[in-house]
């Protein structure tokens, strides 16, 4: 059985749905081919729910459902070329360019494009016209229209509300903290914390980690998760960044003597999670190597394992075995999370306790199980705890099936589809927020409705997949937003295996030379074996620490997502605009100046990452990548901004703007950009002419900048930099008006009151200081 293949199958059928009810100029010729794919596809959506049920005991149905499933990729990707060259064309509009006599009869030759269209849309009618005949021969059930599933309500999400319910753990939170904060003899006291995946390791390593003796007893709280691949050097390296600190060089005595420097004197506390390795000899390294960074006393670290052997070698005398909650433990977080603290109906009572028992001990599926049930009715309550574990032998699988329960019983496909696709993340990976939901954008998990647009509803599932502990460990930003997560190794275990038929993982030291048929693929190896043109056609998603894909680009047809990061790239080929299909491209820490003026014509484009220090210029036509919503660049003042940036009116993140003074670039293509959210710095504003230029920038009007940076560059001198100037220059005329001029910039960049934080960098601080007391920046946190 393939758990996820109807959810995807569903989720394809209602992009395909949507799609060929929009109205496009160049259908004119085929749209009866249109409407007769319209009515094979709802035919075929009537009997899915009957097909997923019947593929779980007869393989005839698998494989039709498998059929279906490359039919509805393909007929996806035929409509996604017409929708590419309609923005092709509107772009061409836009530039008042006219085609070249010599393309006439090519692709994009109108005549030529509706002949080509119609022959692919009538091959996919065929095709769907056999999957219905096989449909009526295994004679399906037939549903009328069902109404979209309701989605629960999302409550405002941070990191204390998404935190599982924790229970019955008090007593051993007190003793480990009073443990670790007591009189300490040794250099590096380990104390492993041993139990089944699920049990609660983590989360309670976390709690003695934030607790507040701890905070005040060590100098420096350490956290590193370690997982199944240990490397002493990695581990050194992961600590640096936990401490926010960077080597001189990538070397282990580079390393080690930053740590050394940084350590020294202090008293810290290690947290080494999720721990496997087994070798004793990796193990003495790295206690060896951690003593020689810091050799004071009362140091601990805590080691999280489920294997006894591990916790033997760290510490053969004395580990902490975590036993398994009491069925009336689990019941109290169940209640917590299904009923979110309020009065528990008794009708409920019996039954939920017999679901709590179901979870074995485990604060994990009892978190999961109670998010499942919020809001369920009894009937419902009783179906969970009919197909609940109760004759599986194994605490451990049983906890496995609790979470596929929960799995199961998510209020949406897409919600699965989007759940699914998080293992594509390897574990342990700290996965951002907003990333993953660019990722779920890419695939079209996630459409524009009336009044939300796809970052809202990817918000809203990430906060459901949250507060359902499906992912897990979250973290804020300053102002309280959820910044990234994790996922559990057993939720991560979960996303693997009911999309294993579509995801696959090259890992480190792998030992198999083929790659299996998938639609996204990660290769963690930086020798990845070769990538056959078929299975090249096939993937929709590769994420790759190998830039061997760069060689036959075009083989990747059908990819909607490329990320190629810290690959050496140093010419990106011309190829890359073959990729029509290409939603989200991350080229970001190569070794390239610039990029192809190709990767333009990717029309479809939502997600560009080119973050990286060689980088010099962005291409000159950038602007026609009108799908475009997510910019990521980290330019140096003298970078400059490609004209007409205002010609991307989906733009919703772009961190940097620098002015300049020819058309196109002026501060006024800010104003164009009604959708900008987030932060960003504007630099260059000593080019910015007056008072009614600057508030063209429409700063006002922006209601979701949320921080915002101003820069000037002095250059009064003949040279020029950034910051204020002297007292002694004030006398000067030139510095004087230099001085109204900025001050009426400023009131001309009035943001919006939603504003949290703006940075004033380059402006003479006692007029700042001034307006600081007199004006409206008095009420944001205003930093000079």
């Amino acid at each position: 059985m393939d758990p996820v293949i109807s959810a995807t199958i569903e989720v394809t059928l209602e992009k395909l749905l949507a799609i060929t009810t929009e109205e496009f100029n160049l259908v004119w010729g085929f749209k009866q081919d249109l409407a007769n794919l319209t009515d094979s596809l709802l035919s075929i959506k009537a009997v899915l729910k009957d097909a997923d049920r019947r593929q779980v005991n007869d393989d005839a149905v698998k494989l039709w459902l498998k059929k279906l499933e490359d039919v509805a990729y393909d007929a996806e990707y035929v409509l996604d070329e017409i929708k590419y060259e309609n923005l092709r064309r509107t772009v061409q509009i836009q530039n008042q360019m006219k085609p070249k006599v010599c393309l006439y009869f090519s692709f994009y030759s109108p005549m030529a494009f509706r002949w080509n269209m119609a022959h692919k849309i009538n091959n996919i009618n065929v095709n769907l016209k056999r999957i219905n005949d096989e449909a009526d021969r295994h004679g399906f059930l037939r549903r009328v229209a069902e109404f979209a599933p309701t989605l629960p309500q999302v409550k405002e999400t941070d990191a204390i509300t998404a935190d599982p319910v924790f229970v019955g753990r008090q007593n051993d939170e007190s003793k480990f903290v009073e443990q670790i904060t007591g009189e300490i003899d040794d250099v590096f006291s380990v104390l492993p914390i041993v139990g089944m995946g699920g049990i609660g390791k983590t989360t309670l390593a976390r709690r003695i980690f934030n607790h507040p003796h701890t905070e005040t007893h060590f100098d420096e709280r350490i956290w590193v998760c370690v997982s199944e691949n240990f490397d002493v050097l990695t581990i050194l390296k992961s600590i640096l960044v936990s401490l926010k600190e960077t080597s001189h060089g990538d070397s282990r005595q580079a390393v080690m003597d930053t740590l050394r420097e940084k350590l020294k004197y202090k008293r810290c506390l290690l947290v080494l999670d999720d721990l496997w390795n087994e070798k004793r000899g990796e193990w003495d390294d790295l206690k060896n190597a951690l003593m020689g960074v810091n050799p004071n006393r009362g140091n601990v670290i805590i080691v999280t394992t489920r294997n006894e052997s591990v916790a033997s070698i760290v510490n053969p005398l004395n580990w902490y075995n975590l036993e398994k909650l009491s069925e009336d433990d689990c019941w109290s977080i169940i209640k917590a999370k299904a009923f979110e603290g309020g009065d528990v109906p008794e009708h409920f009572q019996t039954i939920g306790k017999a679901i709590a028992q179901q979870c074995r001990g485990s604060p994990l599926a009892s978190n999961m199980m109670g998010a499942v049930l919020r809001g369920k009715k009894i009937e419902e309550w009783i179906s969970i705890q009919e197909i609940g574990p109760s004759n599986i032998e194994g605490d451990q699988n049983s906890v496995i099936q609790v979470l596929k329960i929960s799995f199961d019983r998510l209020p949406s496909s897409t919600l699965k589809e989007c759940f699914a696709y998080c293992s594509i993340f390897p574990k342990d990976k700290v996965i951002r927020r907003e990333w993953l939901i660019q990722l779920w954008m890419a695939q079209g998990f996630l459409t524009d409705n009336q009044g939300s647009d796809m970052e809202t509803e990817g918000n809203k599932f990430f906060s459901i997949l949250l507060q359902s502990s499906f992912l897990q460990d979250p973290e804020e930003d300053e102002y309280g937003n959820i910044e990234c997560c994790k996922m559990h190794d057993l939720v991560h275990d979960l996303s693997s295996s009911v999309s294993k038929s579509k995801i696959f993982t090259i890992e480190k030291d792998h030992t198999r030379d083929d790659i299996p048929q998938v639609r996204h693929l990660t290769i963690l190896e930086e020798s990845a074996p070769e990538i056959t043109k078929e299975k090249a056609s096939y993937l929709r998603t590769l994420v790759s620490k190998s830039n061997v894909p760069c060689k036959n680009l075009p083989d990747f047809k059908h990819l909607h997502t490329l990320v190629l990061r810290e690959v050496g790239i140093e010419d990106f080929p011309t190829s890359i605009g073959k990729l029509t299909h290409l939603r989200c491209l991350d080229v970001s820490f190569n070794r390239m100046r610039s990029l192809p003026g190709s990767v333009c014509k990717l029309y479809n484009l939502q997600t560009f990452a080119i973050i990286g220090r060689f980088l010099k210029q962005l291409p000159e036509k950038i602007q026609d990548l009108t799908s475009l919503r997510h910019l990521y660049f980290c330019p140096d003042e003298d970078f400059p901004m490609p004209p007409h940036i205002r010609r991307l009116s989906c733009l919703q993140t772009l961190q940097f703007f620098n002015v300049g003074d020819k058309e196109g670039c002026r501060i006024e293509e800010l104003g164009h950009l009604k959708n900008l959210k987030g932060k960003i710095e504007i630099r260059n504003l000593q080019l910015v002419n007056n008072e009614e230029e600057a508030k063209k920038a429409n700063l006002d009007e922006k209601t979701n900048i949320i921080e915002l940076k101003f820069c000037w560059r002095n250059t009064n001198d003949g040279n020029t930099t950034y910051g204020s100037v002297s007292e002694s220059d004030t006398s000067n005329k030139n510095v004087f008006e230099s001085n109204i001029h900025d001050e009426s910039l400023l009131k001309g960049l009035q943001p919006h009151p939603n504003l949290r934080s703006i940075v004033i960098d380059g402006f003479r601080a006692q007029l700042v200081e001034t307006m600081a007391r007199t004006h409206e920046y008095h009420s944001r946190h205003l930093k000079i």
